[in-house]
């Protein structure tokens, strides 16, 4: 088995070079890896002998090399990691290879190389299975959260069906008997009437079931139930829904799933209104949680 690297996934940043990074970033080990040792772990995991051997290859592959199975890959990828590891070292192995980001090669986008490019292989895209969130893939998530009966997911879902910003519900808290979202940029700072109303019984199933005490977060950290739930953490749970849903994993995301409501351009709008932004690419920056420059008013 071997999976087809081309000369874009070795771009820095890009392909296989972003994989090897993330890969060294989320290692949590006692003895720590360098970058040519993830480089080389996940070569060998894709099926090369070493990273100079991916690295001479990816100049002479064809565009119609055929792909091997994903699960297939990331058992690969498990089994030579394991060759990296130390004795006594201990690592959550599925959860790091399940959570590398494999549609960043080439090969699993689904795009067909140019031939007329010759081994520049400068890529072409013709079609993509899933190339933005769609409506259609709300309602399959929704139906497979509710099944799943678990209310915490399914209140993270409804404050993004709510419309509301990554940073608003993970700083959502208790508040004299209420659940409240840190920036208020609406009328009310109260996240009930942000939730669709379709969805509110179950989220106050949640506060209730839950024993909420004044001042806790909504949404807490796993082992450390004083503090919120991370960005990263919550990353990880979108992640998890789009592997249930069949979904690619890079299309969902809080801001994705916001998109795909009714009042996200009305919602665009306010923000502009009430910001006094000019720009819209202001206004997006402000939706989706980057910071922005402006100057402070004393």
């Amino acid at each position: 088995m071997r999976v087809p690297v081309y000369p874009q996934d070795l771009i820095r940043n890009h392909g296989f070079k972003s994989l090897a990074k993330q890969l060294l970033q989320h290692w949590r080990c006692p003895t720590p890896i360098s970058l040519a040792d993830a480089q080389r772990a996940l070569a060998q995991g894709l099926g090369y002998k070493s990273f100079y051997d991916l690295n001479e290859a990816s100049k002479v592959c064809h565009p119609d090399e055929p792909v091997p199975p994903e699960a297939d890959v990331r058992q690969a990828i498990g089994s030579a990691i394991k060759n990296v590891l130390q004795p006594g070292d201990e690592l959550n192995l599925e959860r790091l290879v399940n959570d590398l980001p494999l549609t960043n090669l080439v090969a699993f986008k689904r795009v067909q190389v140019s031939r007329d490019a010759g081994h520049s292989l400068s890529p072409k895209l013709v079609s993509r299975a899933q190339s933005a969130l769609s409506k259609e893939h709300i309602q399959t998530l929704e139906k497979i959260l509710v099944e799943s009966g678990g209310l915490r997911d399914r209140a993270l879902f409804a404050c993004m069906l709510g419309e509301l910003r990554a940073s608003e519900l993970l700083s959502a808290r208790m508040q004299d008997g209420a659940a409240v979202y840190g920036v208020k940029i609406r009328e009310t700072n109260n996240v009930l009437d942000a939730i669709p109303d379709r969805h509110r019984p179950m989220f106050e199933q949640y506060i209730k079931t839950s024993k909420f005490e004044d001042g806790e977060y909504l949404f807490r950290a796993a082992n450390a139930p004083g503090r919120p739930l991370s960005f990263y953490a919550l990353r990880k749970i979108c992640v998890s829904w789009a592997r249930k849903a069949n979904i690619d994993a890079g299309l969902l995301t809080p801001h994705a799933i916001r998109k795909t409501t009714y009042n996200y351009a009305g919602f665009m709008r306010q923000i502009s209104d009430s910001m006094g932004h000019q720009s819209a690419n202001t206004s997006l920056a402000y939706a989706v949680g980057l910071p922005t420059t402006s100057s402070t008013v004393h």
